[in-house]
């Protein structure tokens, strides 16, 4: 009677999540990217220099920040989802080295065996350990990330592991930058006979500082306007989260600017094309030095609602 209780549990949760779509529950939590500043430029971000968080967009841009970093994330997803992430950047010479730990958790499920009355709420949570490592040889970088995974759902458990690498290469003094990475290759154990599969991408980027601007007064006001694009390819046919309206084949093309204000102020915002139900992406960036305080907030085109996501980086 336990086991199909379970089974029927199981049924349940499935169910629900393809209903709710593009709510970031399960595994497709490694889809969304862990700090408002990635997410504020429509995750193009693969050759965007982003802090500690390049752990997850492309580990082979963590040596080529200007300094080490430290950051920690909240992001409020929609369907009562809540991402956390918090990571680490230690540059010396032409290395790097990261952690980060993210994860995902939901706890608006009701338990329920038979009809009738619940049993109560339980959680679902999804987890990511994070190590990184980059090498960087005159204008290149390699760098590759390994991931360690567990999720929980009612009272099952599964283990897994997963692999991301990344290329990238500065050109023009550092004023276009392009990156490669291939995300989230491994598997996982089997939750309740099933093993929930990884969502795999191969993502090609491109960053460029297209033009610094000048206000015509005493105390000039630098604008630095910045153009960042991703194409995406999903290695894996997964339906449902963020591919919601695709086969799980279909590309995906991801466009964005910034403008730096004085160094100071950084406004962001991206489209992402494609069969997602979140293409829009607006964000603000406020720089103190030495700490920088994120922000982005991401619609929903279903009408499911928006996400927001807030953090703060400390570089030294």
């Amino acid at each position: 009677m336990r086991f199909f209780a379970t089974g029927l549990l199981l049924l349940i949760i499935t169910s629900t999540l393809h209903a709710q779509q593009d709510t970031g529950s399960g595994m497709d939590f490694l889809n969304i990217a862990p700090s408002p500043y990635q997410l504020s430029l429509a995750e193009a971000t693969s050759a965007t220099l982003s802090g500690s968080s390049a752990i997850y967009s492309n580990p082979a841009l963590l040596v080529m920040e200007p300094s080490s970093s430290v950051e920690a994330n909240y992001t409020v997803w929609i369907a009562e989802v809540n991402n956390q992430y918090a990571s680490a950047n230690f540059l010396k010479d032409d290395y790097a080295i990261g952690f980060g730990v993210y994860n995902s958790r939901s706890t608006e499920f009701e338990a329920r065996g038979e009809p009738g009355p619940s049993r109560g709420n339980f959680s679902i949570s999804y987890l990511s350990l994070s190590a990184s490592a980059a090498y960087k040889l005159g204008p290149f970088s390699a760098g590759v990330t390994g991931h360690y995974l567990r999720e929980e759902v009612f009272q099952l458990r599964a283990n897994g592991y997963s692999f991301s690498a990344g290329l990238a290469g500065e050109f023009l003094n550092k004023r276009l930058r392009f990156g490669a990475v291939i995300q989230n290759l491994g598997e996982m154990n089997e939750l309740n006979q099933i093993a929930t599969p990884l969502p795999s991408t191969f993502r090609l980027g491109a960053a460029v500082n297209l033009i610094e601007l000048s206000t015509p007064v005493r105390n000039d006001l630098p604008i630095l306007l910045s153009l960042h694009s991703e194409w995406i390819r999903p290695l894996e046919d997964l339906p449902g989260g963020d591919y919601t309206n695709s086969d799980g084949n279909d590309d995906f093309f991801s466009l964005a600017m910034s403008a730096d204000i004085a160094d100071l102020i950084q406004l962001r915002g991206g489209y992402k094309f494609g069969p997602t139900e979140r293409p829009v992406s607006l964000g603000l960036g406020v720089n103190i030095e030495p700490v920088t305080v994120n922000y982005a907030m991401v619609p929903f085109s279903t009408g499911f609602g928006m996400a927001h996501s807030i953090g703060v980086q400390f570089y030294f």
